[in-house]
Protein backbone atom coordinates (compact mmCIF):
# COMPACT_ATOMS: atom_id res chain seq x y z
CA UNK A 1 0.00 0.00 0.00
CA UNK A 2 1.17 3.54 -0.85
CA UNK A 3 0.74 5.85 1.85
CA UNK A 4 0.31 9.77 1.55
CA UNK A 5 0.19 12.41 4.21
CA UNK A 6 -0.52 16.05 3.79
CA UNK A 7 1.13 18.80 4.99
CA UNK A 8 0.96 22.90 5.11
CA UNK A 9 1.07 25.87 6.79
CA UNK A 10 -2.11 26.16 9.62
CA UNK A 11 -5.16 23.95 8.87
CA UNK A 12 -4.24 23.58 5.31
CA UNK A 13 -3.90 20.09 5.52
CA UNK A 14 -7.08 19.94 7.24
CA UNK A 15 -9.00 21.83 5.19
CA UNK A 16 -7.47 20.17 1.89
CA UNK A 17 -8.20 16.74 3.32
CA UNK A 18 -12.24 17.86 4.47
CA UNK A 19 -12.48 18.70 0.50
CA UNK A 20 -10.95 15.04 -0.19
CA UNK A 21 -13.05 13.36 1.97
CA UNK A 22 -16.46 15.09 0.66
CA UNK A 23 -15.56 14.25 -2.89
CA UNK A 24 -14.47 10.27 -1.85
CA UNK A 25 -15.07 9.53 1.51
CA UNK A 26 -12.42 8.90 4.48
CA UNK A 27 -8.97 7.32 3.34
CA UNK A 28 -6.93 4.79 4.67
CA UNK A 29 -3.08 4.87 4.91
CA UNK A 30 -3.76 8.56 4.47
CA UNK A 31 -2.94 11.22 7.44
CA UNK A 32 -2.61 15.21 7.47
CA UNK A 33 -0.38 17.27 9.42
CA UNK A 34 -1.11 20.69 10.24
CA UNK A 35 1.24 23.35 10.80
CA UNK A 36 -0.25 26.13 13.16
CA UNK A 37 1.12 29.28 14.33
CA UNK A 38 1.86 28.47 17.56
CA UNK A 39 3.73 25.51 16.63
CA UNK A 40 7.42 25.21 16.58
CA UNK A 41 9.70 23.28 13.27
CA UNK A 42 10.62 20.84 16.69
CA UNK A 43 7.04 20.31 16.54
CA UNK A 44 6.56 19.50 13.19
CA UNK A 45 9.58 17.80 12.72
CA UNK A 46 8.18 15.49 15.32
CA UNK A 47 4.05 15.40 14.05
CA UNK A 48 5.54 14.40 10.41
CA UNK A 49 7.82 11.43 12.36
CA UNK A 50 4.53 10.31 13.74
CA UNK A 51 2.91 10.58 10.75
CA UNK A 52 5.56 8.37 8.77
CA UNK A 53 5.64 5.99 11.30
CA UNK A 54 2.13 5.12 11.18
CA UNK A 55 2.75 4.27 8.38
CA UNK A 56 5.63 1.99 8.54
CA UNK A 57 3.54 -0.80 6.88
CA UNK A 58 3.65 0.93 3.50
CA UNK A 59 5.64 0.17 0.22
CA UNK A 60 6.02 3.88 0.16
CA UNK A 61 5.05 7.30 0.67
CA UNK A 62 4.07 10.49 -1.07
CA UNK A 63 4.38 13.97 1.01
CA UNK A 64 1.84 16.81 -0.46
CA UNK A 65 3.30 19.98 1.17
CA UNK A 66 1.59 23.13 0.21
CA UNK A 67 4.18 25.12 -1.18
CA UNK A 68 8.29 24.93 -1.81
CA UNK A 69 10.75 25.88 0.93
CA UNK A 70 8.36 26.13 3.74
CA UNK A 71 8.80 24.71 7.05
CA UNK A 72 6.65 21.76 5.95
CA UNK A 73 8.23 20.87 2.64
CA UNK A 74 11.49 21.46 4.19
CA UNK A 75 10.66 18.96 7.16
CA UNK A 76 9.46 16.35 4.37
CA UNK A 77 12.45 16.43 2.12
CA UNK A 78 14.89 15.41 5.27
CA UNK A 79 12.38 12.68 5.75
CA UNK A 80 12.66 11.63 2.59
CA UNK A 81 16.64 12.18 2.51
CA UNK A 82 16.62 9.42 5.15
CA UNK A 83 13.41 7.32 3.80
CA UNK A 84 13.95 5.99 -0.36
CA UNK A 85 10.33 5.00 0.25
CA UNK A 86 9.18 8.78 0.71
CA UNK A 87 8.63 11.35 -2.20
CA UNK A 88 7.52 14.90 -1.73
CA UNK A 89 5.33 16.82 -3.56
CA UNK A 90 4.73 20.54 -3.41
CA UNK A 91 2.49 23.04 -4.58
CA UNK A 92 -0.63 20.38 -3.55
CA UNK A 93 -3.98 21.18 -4.83
CA UNK A 94 -7.08 19.35 -4.56
CA UNK A 95 -7.02 18.15 -8.07
CA UNK A 96 -3.75 16.48 -7.52
CA UNK A 97 -4.84 15.17 -4.29
CA UNK A 98 -7.82 13.53 -6.14
CA UNK A 99 -5.97 11.89 -9.09
CA UNK A 100 -3.34 10.38 -6.40
CA UNK A 101 -6.00 8.53 -4.15
CA UNK A 102 -8.03 7.35 -7.15
CA UNK A 103 -4.88 5.74 -9.18
CA UNK A 104 -3.39 4.69 -5.68
CA UNK A 105 -7.25 2.98 -4.51
CA UNK A 106 -6.79 1.50 -8.28
CA UNK A 107 -3.27 -0.10 -7.61
CA UNK A 108 -1.83 2.07 -10.15
CA UNK A 109 2.55 2.21 -9.81
CA UNK A 110 4.13 4.30 -7.19
CA UNK A 111 5.85 6.12 -9.75
CA UNK A 112 3.13 6.68 -12.27
CA UNK A 113 0.62 7.82 -9.25
CA UNK A 114 3.46 10.84 -8.60
CA UNK A 115 4.28 11.51 -11.92
CA UNK A 116 0.35 12.20 -13.14
CA UNK A 117 -0.74 13.59 -9.39
CA UNK A 118 2.26 16.57 -10.89
CA UNK A 119 0.91 16.17 -14.09
CA UNK A 120 -2.74 17.02 -13.23
CA UNK A 121 -1.33 19.68 -10.47
CA UNK A 122 -0.20 21.80 -13.61
CA UNK A 123 -3.44 21.76 -15.34
CA UNK A 124 -5.68 22.39 -12.62
CA UNK A 125 -3.88 25.79 -12.56
CA UNK A 126 -5.41 28.88 -15.14
CA UNK A 127 -7.47 31.23 -15.81
CA UNK A 128 -11.04 31.75 -16.80
CA UNK A 129 -12.19 34.72 -18.49
CA UNK A 130 -15.71 35.40 -19.37
CA UNK A 131 -15.33 38.14 -21.88
CA UNK A 132 -13.70 35.41 -24.00
CA UNK A 133 -16.18 33.21 -23.67
CA UNK A 134 -19.16 36.11 -24.32
CA UNK A 135 -17.10 36.92 -27.84
CA UNK A 136 -17.55 33.09 -28.88
CA UNK A 137 -21.05 33.43 -28.47
CA UNK A 138 -23.71 33.51 -30.58
CA UNK A 139 -25.28 37.24 -31.59
CA UNK A 140 -28.97 36.31 -32.39
CA UNK A 141 -30.64 32.90 -33.34
CA UNK A 142 -29.88 33.26 -37.00
CA UNK A 143 -25.73 32.87 -36.04
CA UNK A 144 -26.46 29.79 -34.85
Amino acid sequence: MIGIIVTGHGNFATGITSALETIMGKQEQYINVDFPREDTATELKKNIAKAIDKLKSCDNIIVFADLLSGSPFNTAIMKAMEDERIKVIYGVNLGMLVEAVMNRNKGIDFNEIVKNAVETGKSQVGLFDARNIAKSEPKNDNEL
